[in-house]
């Protein structure tokens, strides 16, 4: 059982979260699994596609997934209560200044990752040469939504603890 039941729209913002980072995931494994989206082939050998690179954003995809869909512990009763079937935990309350601060730190952590990156987009994109190409612009599309990653996270965290400092 929730402490509070969390507003609607915080639920629909975790969702959006995993929403966010799928279309970036998809580009990154197309990319590895040797879907030819326009990079160069001195472009994929300088990632190491196909190798070690392949291996690397096919596991950062399912990370980033992985991460975003972790925000829905601050929105299901598990982010309040460990699930019975955890060895030794299950059933105790979640102490929800973990939860809020694995959040918050995350949240900084992919915002600046983001600022970043769109920063120096011309050196992760892979598109220096051409950026306005029609690839270019696909990736742009598919990275731009996570953006919204941060901000969703924050808004849920920023619910999650307005509802337990009012338990």
């Amino acid at each position: 059982m929730l402490v509070r039941q969390p507003p609607v729209w915080a639920q629909w913002a975790a969702w959006g979260t995993v929403l966010a980072v799928i279309p970036s995931a998809v580009w990154r494994v197309s990319v590895g699994l040797g879907v030819d989206l326009g990079w160069s082939d001195e472009h994929l050998r300088l990632e190491q596609i196909p190798g070690r690179g392949t291996t690397y954003v096919i596991q950062l995809s399912v990370l980033s997934i992985g991460c975003a869909a972790m925000t829905f512990a601050l929105v299901r009763p598990w982010g309040e209560r460990f699930p019975r079937w955890i060895p030794w935990l299950g059933g105790r309350r979640v102490w929800p200044a973990v939860p809020a601060t694995v959040s918050l730190a995350g949240g900084l952590a992919v915002a600046a990752i983001v600022v970043v990156s769109a920063l120096r987009w011309d050196g992760v994109s892979g598109f220096a040469d051409n950026p306005h190409s029609p690839w270019a612009k696909l990736m742009i599309a598919c990275y731009a939504p996570a953006a919204l990653w941060p901000i969703l996270l924050f808004a849920v965290t920023g619910d999650y603890i307005r509802r337990h400092l009012r338990a």
